[in-house]
């Protein structure tokens, strides 16, 4: 089986959309499918992510005049050549950029197509690229009309939310089929390294992934804050699982609050079970792989009102949202203080309502192969 994956992102970096696609890589590697990737030169070589895969990879160079730290421009040169010699029995396309446009349209009457909707692309290039309010109707123009060309060379399209509204209208909506969310089993089936007999006390919220600036980190320390002043309460602990470029400068700012950064971890299993709540402070997440992950280990979600599971807050047991860090401050007294609500079992949770990536992996082929 050879199977094409094509992304304008870099898979080498920290992301959402770099986190699915490998994750599929290595569960098709198992069962010893060919795969090829077509993604960009990574924005940041000097942190890249480690990948558990033999899949090929071609990478294509950005356009520096229209990239930035957070958005790559590609331009798709030699990928008519390389899918000719490669020959994909499946073409699974996961961006609507200048890759996922041109795969798309090489792809016509040649090989299947599958798409993958992981996010609303107008409202993540306003948001990346900073655009002004005036200005961002043509950017969603623009995204729309170019999702509508990948979609008419697809067999078929995915996607993972519960949100419809915006898509419900698209000339191609007959295409879409929703799946469950993926994460890797390993969230489901690893051992527990909760300590049962840990009773000290302390409470500990956190997050895992990127730490930048848009993952609204320093809410969680204004949160911290406020709980200790307002419950008059010492017992509070923040754990951030993950690096980056905005998180050491928050912990220097608030110095009488219990944080500890872990940096890059491999494995987050252990340091999820550290925690008694997961904290997703952001206001632009589509799905939220990390807090479907935090939630299958049996913890509580505090959420905006983003994510599969931050927009369906009444479907599921102890999901709570938030807007403010007020509000935050006043959850984790009611739920974690007074309920003491911080373990509880996944399976209760879940249910149906999640697959594994290896599942979704045999979904996808199995019905459009």
């Amino acid at each position: 089986m050879k199977i094409l994956h094509v992304t304008d992102g870099s898979i080498y970096n920290y992301d959402g959309i770099s986190t699915y696609i490998n994750e599929l890589l290595e569960y098709a590697c198992r069962g010893g499918a060919q795969l090829l990737v077509f993604t960009t030169v990574p924005l940041n070589p000097g942190k890249l992510r480690r990948i558990n895969h033999t899949a090929e990879v071609k990478e294509f160079r950005n356009v520096k005049i229209f990239s930035s730290d957070k958005f790559n421009f590609s331009l798709p040169r030699g990928m008519k050549k390389a899918m000719s010699e490669f020959e994909p029995e499946l073409v699974w396309i996961h961006t609507i950029g200048p890759l996922g446009l041109r795969a798309a349209r090489l792809s016509k009457n040649k090989y299947p197509v599958i798409y993958t909707k992981h996010c609303f692309d107008g409202d993540l290039w306003c948001t990346h690229l900073k655009i002004a309010a005036g200005f961002q109707w043509f950017y969603q123009i623009v995204a729309i009309l170019v999702e509508r060309i990948v979609l008419k060379y697809s067999d078929g399209a995915i996607y993972h939310f519960d949100n419809i509204e915006k898509i419900r209208g698209n000339k191609f909506f007959i295409k879409f089929k929703y799946m469950p969310p993926p994460i890797n089993e390993k969230f489901i089936n690893e051992k527990s390294y909760r300590d049962k007999s840990h009773n000290d006390g302390i409470i500990t919220i956190g997050f895992c992934g990127r730490l930048d600036p848009e993952k609204s980190i320093e809410l969680l320390f204004t949160a911290a804050d406020i709980y200790q002043k307002k419950y008059n309460k010492k017992n509070i602990r923040l754990l951030l699982i993950g690096e980056g470029p905005v998180a050491d400068k928050i912990v220097s700012q608030y110095p009488h609050i219990n944080a500890r950064i872990t940096g890059f971890v491999d494995n987050v299993v252990p340091y999820l079970d550290q925690l008694d709540a997961y904290v997703l402070a952001s206001k632009t997440e589509t799905t939220s792989l990390s807090s479907l992950e935090a939630y299958s280990r049996g913890l509580p979600i505090f959420s905006t009102t983003v994510g599969f599971l931050g927009q369906n807050a009444d479907k599921y047991q102890h999901i709570y949202n938030f807007n403010t860090a007020e509000e935050l401050a006043s959850l984790i007294h009611e739920v974690l203080d007074v309920k003491k609500i911080s373990d509880m079992p996944p399976s209760v949770k879940l249910g149906s309502q999640i697959i594994t990536f290896s599942k979704l992996h045999e979904m996808v082929v199995s019905e459009y192969l």
